[in-house]
Protein backbone atom coordinates (compact mmCIF):
# COMPACT_ATOMS: atom_id res chain seq x y z
CA UNK A 1 0.00 0.00 0.00
CA UNK A 2 1.32 3.72 -1.48
CA UNK A 3 2.43 5.54 2.26
CA UNK A 4 0.13 8.87 2.33
CA UNK A 5 2.29 12.07 2.05
CA UNK A 6 2.17 12.64 6.32
CA UNK A 7 3.33 8.89 6.81
CA UNK A 8 6.57 9.86 4.12
CA UNK A 9 10.05 10.96 5.52
CA UNK A 10 11.94 14.24 4.17
CA UNK A 11 14.00 12.09 2.08
CA UNK A 12 10.97 9.85 0.32
CA UNK A 13 9.06 13.71 -0.43
CA UNK A 14 11.87 15.21 -2.07
CA UNK A 15 12.42 12.02 -4.43
CA UNK A 16 8.70 11.80 -5.31
CA UNK A 17 8.74 15.70 -5.80
CA UNK A 18 12.30 16.40 -7.11
CA UNK A 19 12.89 19.61 -8.87
CA UNK A 20 12.33 20.45 -12.26
CA UNK A 21 13.36 23.32 -14.28
CA UNK A 22 11.20 24.48 -17.37
CA UNK A 23 10.66 26.98 -20.06
CA UNK A 24 8.45 29.73 -19.17
CA UNK A 25 4.80 29.45 -19.44
CA UNK A 26 2.19 32.25 -19.96
CA UNK A 27 -0.39 29.79 -18.36
CA UNK A 28 1.39 30.47 -15.16
CA UNK A 29 -0.11 33.87 -14.78
CA UNK A 30 -3.07 32.78 -15.73
CA UNK A 31 -3.06 30.19 -12.95
CA UNK A 32 -2.07 32.61 -10.64
CA UNK A 33 -4.93 34.79 -11.40
CA UNK A 34 -7.66 32.13 -11.22
CA UNK A 35 -6.20 30.95 -7.75
CA UNK A 36 -5.77 34.75 -6.72
CA UNK A 37 -10.16 34.80 -7.48
CA UNK A 38 -10.70 31.85 -5.47
CA UNK A 39 -8.64 32.99 -2.44
CA UNK A 40 -10.29 36.27 -2.24
CA UNK A 41 -13.52 34.23 -2.16
CA UNK A 42 -12.74 31.76 0.58
CA UNK A 43 -10.97 34.48 2.67
CA UNK A 44 -12.70 35.83 6.15
CA UNK A 45 -13.25 39.49 4.75
CA UNK A 46 -11.09 42.11 6.04
CA UNK A 47 -8.25 40.05 6.99
CA UNK A 48 -5.77 40.04 3.78
CA UNK A 49 -4.32 43.06 2.71
CA UNK A 50 -2.50 42.21 -0.39
CA UNK A 51 -2.00 38.81 -2.71
CA UNK A 52 0.54 38.87 -4.99
CA UNK A 53 2.44 36.40 -7.75
CA UNK A 54 6.07 35.65 -6.23
CA UNK A 55 8.65 33.51 -7.10
CA UNK A 56 10.48 32.52 -10.60
CA UNK A 57 6.74 31.81 -12.01
CA UNK A 58 6.62 35.55 -11.78
CA UNK A 59 9.99 36.70 -13.38
CA UNK A 60 9.61 37.08 -17.17
CA UNK A 61 10.95 34.40 -19.46
CA UNK A 62 13.39 32.46 -17.19
CA UNK A 63 13.85 29.08 -16.36
CA UNK A 64 11.23 28.02 -13.53
CA UNK A 65 9.85 25.14 -11.27
CA UNK A 66 6.18 24.70 -13.05
CA UNK A 67 5.25 25.78 -9.12
CA UNK A 68 3.04 28.82 -8.76
CA UNK A 69 4.53 31.01 -5.37
CA UNK A 70 1.55 33.01 -3.67
CA UNK A 71 2.54 35.33 -1.29
CA UNK A 72 -0.47 36.77 1.16
CA UNK A 73 0.24 40.04 3.39
CA UNK A 74 -2.55 39.65 6.65
CA UNK A 75 -3.78 42.70 7.63
CA UNK A 76 -2.64 43.92 10.82
CA UNK A 77 -4.03 42.74 14.06
CA UNK A 78 -5.62 39.35 12.16
CA UNK A 79 -5.45 36.16 13.72
CA UNK A 80 -3.45 34.47 11.45
CA UNK A 81 -5.56 31.12 12.55
CA UNK A 82 -8.52 31.98 11.30
CA UNK A 83 -6.86 32.41 7.71
CA UNK A 84 -5.25 28.65 8.37
CA UNK A 85 -8.79 27.31 8.57
CA UNK A 86 -10.60 28.50 5.79
CA UNK A 87 -7.02 27.69 3.77
CA UNK A 88 -7.28 24.19 5.28
CA UNK A 89 -11.33 23.94 4.74
CA UNK A 90 -10.43 24.45 1.08
CA UNK A 91 -7.59 21.87 -0.28
CA UNK A 92 -4.48 23.48 1.18
CA UNK A 93 -2.13 21.56 2.91
CA UNK A 94 -0.41 23.86 5.93
CA UNK A 95 3.25 22.68 5.69
CA UNK A 96 4.83 24.92 8.04
CA UNK A 97 3.80 27.28 10.79
CA UNK A 98 4.74 30.06 13.36
CA UNK A 99 3.43 33.24 15.30
CA UNK A 100 4.45 35.67 11.98
CA UNK A 101 4.83 32.92 9.06
CA UNK A 102 2.64 30.14 7.63
CA UNK A 103 3.49 28.09 4.33
CA UNK A 104 0.65 25.53 2.40
CA UNK A 105 0.86 23.82 -0.58
CA UNK A 106 -1.90 22.26 -3.51
CA UNK A 107 -1.09 20.09 -5.71
CA UNK A 108 1.03 17.67 -3.95
CA UNK A 109 -0.48 13.76 -4.33
CA UNK A 110 0.66 10.12 -3.64
CA UNK A 111 1.29 10.08 -7.10
CA UNK A 112 3.40 12.70 -7.60
CA UNK A 113 2.40 16.92 -8.84
CA UNK A 114 -0.55 17.51 -9.83
CA UNK A 115 -1.75 19.41 -13.03
CA UNK A 116 -0.99 22.46 -11.37
CA UNK A 117 0.83 23.21 -8.43
CA UNK A 118 0.70 25.99 -5.65
CA UNK A 119 2.98 27.30 -2.86
CA UNK A 120 1.37 29.90 -0.51
CA UNK A 121 3.00 31.88 2.06
CA UNK A 122 1.59 33.70 4.77
CA UNK A 123 2.99 36.53 6.19
CA UNK A 124 1.94 39.83 8.03
CA UNK A 125 1.31 42.97 6.26
CA UNK A 126 5.13 44.14 4.84
CA UNK A 127 6.64 41.05 5.19
CA UNK A 128 7.57 41.28 1.14
CA UNK A 129 10.83 40.49 -0.01
CA UNK A 130 10.11 38.68 -2.06
CA UNK A 131 7.84 41.71 -4.23
CA UNK A 132 11.47 43.86 -4.04
CA UNK A 133 13.53 40.74 -5.70
CA UNK A 134 10.18 40.15 -8.47
CA UNK A 135 10.50 43.87 -9.65
CA UNK A 136 14.24 44.04 -10.00
CA UNK A 137 14.36 41.11 -12.02
CA UNK A 138 11.88 42.08 -14.00
CA UNK A 139 12.83 45.40 -14.71
CA UNK A 140 16.62 44.59 -15.26
CA UNK A 141 16.75 41.14 -17.56
CA UNK A 142 20.50 41.01 -17.51
CA UNK A 143 20.08 39.73 -14.15
CA UNK A 144 17.56 37.36 -14.41
CA UNK A 145 19.51 35.77 -16.68
CA UNK A 146 22.46 34.95 -14.37
CA UNK A 147 20.01 33.92 -11.87
CA UNK A 148 18.30 31.32 -14.46
CA UNK A 149 21.96 30.55 -14.81
CA UNK A 150 22.15 29.92 -11.11
CA UNK A 151 19.15 28.07 -11.12
CA UNK A 152 20.41 25.83 -14.55
CA UNK A 153 23.89 25.01 -12.78
CA UNK A 154 22.48 23.64 -8.90
CA UNK A 155 19.44 21.98 -10.82
CA UNK A 156 21.06 18.23 -11.09
CA UNK A 157 23.08 18.90 -7.57
CA UNK A 158 20.24 19.47 -5.71
CA UNK A 159 17.35 17.65 -7.69
CA UNK A 160 16.39 15.67 -4.59
CA UNK A 161 17.49 18.07 -1.85
CA UNK A 162 15.39 21.38 -1.73
CA UNK A 163 16.88 22.75 1.13
CA UNK A 164 20.15 22.59 -0.41
CA UNK A 165 18.91 23.66 -3.93
CA UNK A 166 16.83 27.41 -1.77
CA UNK A 167 20.14 27.53 0.38
CA UNK A 168 22.65 27.80 -2.27
CA UNK A 169 20.60 30.33 -3.91
CA UNK A 170 20.41 32.60 -1.09
CA UNK A 171 23.67 34.83 -1.53
CA UNK A 172 21.79 35.97 -4.35
CA UNK A 173 18.47 36.34 -3.96
CA UNK A 174 19.56 38.58 -0.71
CA UNK A 175 22.40 40.70 -2.99
CA UNK A 176 19.48 41.89 -5.18
CA UNK A 177 16.59 42.23 -2.92
CA UNK A 178 19.14 44.73 -0.91
CA UNK A 179 19.33 46.01 -4.65
CA UNK A 180 15.75 46.69 -5.11
CA UNK A 181 14.94 47.85 -1.86
CA UNK A 182 17.66 50.66 -2.05
CA UNK A 183 16.57 51.48 -5.49
CA UNK A 184 12.28 51.20 -5.01
CA UNK A 185 12.69 52.76 -1.62
CA UNK A 186 9.24 52.71 0.18
CA UNK A 187 7.40 51.11 -3.27
CA UNK A 188 4.98 49.29 -1.52
CA UNK A 189 4.29 51.45 1.67
CA UNK A 190 1.46 54.14 -0.64
CA UNK A 191 -1.11 54.23 1.10
CA UNK A 192 -4.57 54.92 -0.11
CA UNK A 193 -6.75 56.49 2.49
CA UNK A 194 -10.62 55.93 1.70
CA UNK A 195 -12.81 58.53 3.80
CA UNK A 196 -16.55 57.77 4.24
CA UNK A 197 -19.13 59.23 5.93
CA UNK A 198 -22.47 61.01 5.68
CA UNK A 199 -23.11 64.29 3.84
CA UNK A 200 -22.00 67.24 5.60
CA UNK A 201 -20.06 65.09 8.24
CA UNK A 202 -16.49 67.03 6.75
CA UNK A 203 -15.07 64.58 4.69
CA UNK A 204 -13.98 67.14 1.73
CA UNK A 205 -12.35 69.81 4.00
CA UNK A 206 -9.79 66.84 6.06
CA UNK A 207 -9.01 65.57 2.70
CA UNK A 208 -7.74 68.87 1.78
CA UNK A 209 -6.01 69.25 5.08
CA UNK A 210 -4.63 65.69 5.01
CA UNK A 211 -3.11 66.64 1.44
CA UNK A 212 -1.59 69.61 2.41
CA UNK A 213 -0.58 67.24 5.67
CA UNK A 214 0.64 64.17 3.95
CA UNK A 215 3.85 63.81 2.03
CA UNK A 216 3.50 63.53 -1.74
CA UNK A 217 -0.45 63.28 -1.61
CA UNK A 218 -3.15 63.49 -3.42
CA UNK A 219 -7.03 64.25 -2.94
CA UNK A 220 -9.79 62.78 -5.11
CA UNK A 221 -13.57 63.68 -3.79
CA UNK A 222 -15.63 61.14 -5.65
CA UNK A 223 -18.61 63.71 -5.89
CA UNK A 224 -16.23 65.45 -8.64
CA UNK A 225 -16.52 62.42 -10.61
CA UNK A 226 -20.39 63.01 -11.33
CA UNK A 227 -20.97 66.97 -11.00
CA UNK A 228 -23.59 67.13 -13.55
CA UNK A 229 -26.52 69.37 -14.26
CA UNK A 230 -29.29 67.80 -14.54
CA UNK A 231 -27.57 65.28 -11.69
CA UNK A 232 -28.94 62.14 -12.29
CA UNK A 233 -29.15 59.08 -10.73
CA UNK A 234 -29.70 55.97 -12.58
CA UNK A 235 -27.97 52.63 -13.25
CA UNK A 236 -26.09 54.06 -15.98
CA UNK A 237 -24.98 57.06 -14.36
CA UNK A 238 -23.87 55.29 -11.42
CA UNK A 239 -21.86 52.57 -13.28
CA UNK A 240 -20.26 55.56 -15.17
CA UNK A 241 -19.24 57.19 -11.99
CA UNK A 242 -17.83 53.94 -10.49
CA UNK A 243 -15.86 53.53 -14.02
CA UNK A 244 -14.52 56.87 -13.33
CA UNK A 245 -13.11 56.46 -9.43
CA UNK A 246 -11.72 53.36 -10.34
CA UNK A 247 -9.80 54.74 -13.44
CA UNK A 248 -8.47 57.82 -11.68
CA UNK A 249 -7.66 55.90 -8.57
CA UNK A 250 -5.34 53.26 -9.97
CA UNK A 251 -4.06 56.00 -12.20
CA UNK A 252 -2.96 57.53 -8.83
CA UNK A 253 -2.26 54.57 -7.39
CA UNK A 254 0.27 53.77 -10.08
CA UNK A 255 2.10 57.09 -10.26
CA UNK A 256 5.43 57.13 -8.59
CA UNK A 257 5.01 60.76 -7.88
CA UNK A 258 2.63 60.47 -5.37
CA UNK A 259 3.14 58.15 -1.72
CA UNK A 260 -0.22 59.10 -0.50
CA UNK A 261 -3.61 58.97 -2.07
CA UNK A 262 -6.62 60.43 -0.26
CA UNK A 263 -9.93 59.28 -1.71
CA UNK A 264 -13.54 60.92 -0.03
CA UNK A 265 -16.96 59.72 -0.60
CA UNK A 266 -20.46 58.97 0.58
CA UNK A 267 -19.56 55.10 0.81
CA UNK A 268 -22.48 53.78 3.28
CA UNK A 269 -22.94 50.62 1.84
CA UNK A 270 -19.76 47.93 1.98
CA UNK A 271 -20.75 46.75 -1.22
CA UNK A 272 -19.30 50.17 -2.75
CA UNK A 273 -16.61 49.92 -0.83
CA UNK A 274 -15.41 46.06 -1.77
CA UNK A 275 -16.39 46.85 -5.80
CA UNK A 276 -13.62 49.77 -5.26
CA UNK A 277 -11.10 47.92 -3.45
CA UNK A 278 -11.34 44.87 -5.77
CA UNK A 279 -11.28 46.88 -9.05
CA UNK A 280 -8.18 48.92 -7.78
CA UNK A 281 -4.58 47.69 -7.82
CA UNK A 282 -4.18 47.03 -4.35
CA UNK A 283 -1.22 45.28 -4.44
CA UNK A 284 0.86 48.61 -5.14
CA UNK A 285 -0.59 50.55 -1.74
CA UNK A 286 -2.13 49.71 1.67
CA UNK A 287 -5.89 50.73 1.92
CA UNK A 288 -6.97 52.47 5.38
CA UNK A 289 -10.63 52.45 4.93
CA UNK A 290 -11.89 55.04 7.34
CA UNK A 291 -15.85 56.42 8.39
CA UNK A 292 -16.23 59.50 9.65
CA UNK A 293 -19.16 59.79 12.08
CA UNK A 294 -21.24 61.81 14.68
CA UNK A 295 -23.81 62.18 16.55
CA UNK A 296 -26.61 63.28 15.21
CA UNK A 297 -27.10 66.82 16.68
CA UNK A 298 -23.58 67.30 15.94
CA UNK A 299 -24.48 66.24 12.16
CA UNK A 300 -27.91 68.40 11.94
CA UNK A 301 -25.69 71.33 13.00
CA UNK A 302 -23.13 70.97 10.33
CA UNK A 303 -26.11 70.46 7.89
CA UNK A 304 -27.91 73.70 8.98
CA UNK A 305 -24.75 75.76 8.74
CA UNK A 306 -23.83 75.00 5.36
CA UNK A 307 -27.54 75.47 4.42
CA UNK A 308 -27.36 79.06 5.73
CA UNK A 309 -24.46 79.63 4.02
CA UNK A 310 -25.99 78.64 0.64
CA UNK A 311 -23.79 75.41 0.34
CA UNK A 312 -26.65 72.90 0.84
CA UNK A 313 -30.66 72.69 0.48
CA UNK A 314 -32.46 71.62 3.00
CA UNK A 315 -33.46 68.03 2.00
CA UNK A 316 -29.66 66.59 2.85
CA UNK A 317 -30.97 66.67 6.28
CA UNK A 318 -32.79 64.03 6.30
CA UNK A 319 -30.95 62.39 3.67
CA UNK A 320 -27.85 62.52 5.63
CA UNK A 321 -29.30 61.55 9.02
CA UNK A 322 -30.82 58.14 7.92
CA UNK A 323 -27.39 57.60 6.46
CA UNK A 324 -25.38 58.03 9.82
CA UNK A 325 -26.69 54.85 11.71
CA UNK A 326 -25.22 52.88 8.12
CA UNK A 327 -21.73 53.53 8.54
CA UNK A 328 -21.39 51.09 12.11
CA UNK A 329 -21.82 48.17 10.51
CA UNK A 330 -19.39 48.57 8.01
CA UNK A 331 -15.49 46.85 7.20
CA UNK A 332 -14.01 50.56 8.52
CA UNK A 333 -12.29 52.08 11.36
CA UNK A 334 -14.84 54.97 12.70
CA UNK A 335 -13.74 58.27 13.87
CA UNK A 336 -16.07 60.43 16.00
CA UNK A 337 -16.03 64.03 14.94
CA UNK A 338 -18.07 65.36 17.18
CA UNK A 339 -17.00 68.71 18.67
CA UNK A 340 -13.05 68.21 16.79
CA UNK A 341 -11.54 70.31 14.59
CA UNK A 342 -11.04 69.25 10.79
CA UNK A 343 -7.42 69.71 11.71
CA UNK A 344 -7.65 67.16 15.01
CA UNK A 345 -9.44 64.89 12.73
CA UNK A 346 -6.79 64.92 9.84
CA UNK A 347 -4.35 64.30 12.62
CA UNK A 348 -6.82 61.02 14.34
CA UNK A 349 -6.95 59.77 10.59
CA UNK A 350 -2.73 59.97 9.87
CA UNK A 351 -2.11 58.35 13.84
CA UNK A 352 -5.11 55.59 12.87
CA UNK A 353 -3.23 55.02 9.80
CA UNK A 354 0.47 54.58 11.62
CA UNK A 355 -0.85 52.53 14.23
CA UNK A 356 -2.68 50.06 11.80
CA UNK A 357 0.98 49.64 9.73
CA UNK A 358 3.82 49.58 12.45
Amino acid sequence: MRKSLCEMSLEELWQLFPIILTEHKEEWEIWYREEKAELERILPSGTVERISHVGSTAIGQIQAKPIVDILIEAAPGTDMGEIRQSLCENGWICMSRNENRMSFNKGYTEQGFAEKVFHLHLRYSGDNDELYFRDYLNEYPDIAEKYEQLKLSLWKKYEHDRDGYTDAKGTFVRKYTAAAKKKYGNRYEKRLYLIGGPMGVGKTTVGQILKKTLPDCVFLDGDWCWDMDPFQVTPETKQMVMDNICTLLNNFIHCTAYQNVVFCWVMHQQEILDEIIFRLDAEKCRIVKISLVCTEEALQERLEKDIEEGVRKEDVISRSLNYLPMYHALDTVKIDVSGKTAEKIAAEIIKTADTLYL
